[in-house]
């Protein structure tokens, strides 16, 4: 069995990225149902939707379930998502920046990071759950955000009301802020780049630092 998703596999994959997004620390804060429940809105296909997941999380003969995404993003800068049973872990260089699951970490790429992905298909949507937004990059983050889930087949009619429920999981109170020797941090609990609560990902986060650096 092939494990390595393709660009061509994720292009107008209502499926995939229906899945996808549903890992995500998204909510309604106004009928206050979690991403999942909220996407509901897109009248996805129950029955499809459960087939294609089941043949996406198979087991190969070899008892592995895992799938991944990964490339390069510069001629020494590379990525790497992997999904497994019930979670989502993030690489860059190999080196752990955050995943989606039970014990998920996440906000830890700026948005102007963020934003420098876009110029590789499909890499914005892929590590926006891996993004902190700070409260004054919010019209704009909601408005880009709304911009890539409408070119996904059914998300149209509800891109607005999902970008809403993406971002609320994304913004962060504090901002980000640089530290002589590492680079930039934040205080976000989750994060690996929040060295004063988790400092054993201090020598992640230096490397990291200046792979974002190159982009």
């Amino acid at each position: 069995m092939n494990r390595q998703i393709t660009q061509d596999n994720l292009k107008d994959n209502t499926f995939f990225w229906y899945t996808y997004i549903k890992y995500f620390n998204g909510y309604d804060d106004i009928n206050e149902i979690n991403i999942d429940e909220a996407l509901e809105v897109i009248g996805i296909d129950k029955e499809k939707l459960a087939e294609w997941e089941e043949q996406f999380f198979s087991i190969d003969k070899g008892g592995e379930s895992l799938k991944f995404i990964g490339g390069n993003l510069e001629e020494d800068i590379t990525f790497l998502i992997e999904f497994q049973d019930h979670e989502i872990i993030f690489f860059l260089n190999d080196i752990y920046l955050g995943n989606l699951g039970g014990h998920f970490e996440a906000w830890f790429l700026t948005w102007d990071e963020l934003l420098s992905l876009q110029q590789f298909e499909h890499l914005f949507l892929l590590m926006l759950p891996m993004t902190a937004i700070e409260i004054h990059q919010k019209d704009n983050a909601k408005q880009i955000i709304h911009d890539h889930l409408k070119t996904i087949p059914k998300f149209e009619q509800s891109a607005e009301y999902i970008s809403k429920c993406i971002l609320n999981g994304l913004v962060i109170e504090e901002l980000f802020y640089e530290v002589d020797e590492v680079g930039t941090v934040n205080n976000q609990n989750h994060s690996v780049r929040n060295i004063r609560k988790y400092p054993r990902y201090r020598e992640n986060v230096v490397e990291l630092n200046k792979v974002l650096k190159k982009l």
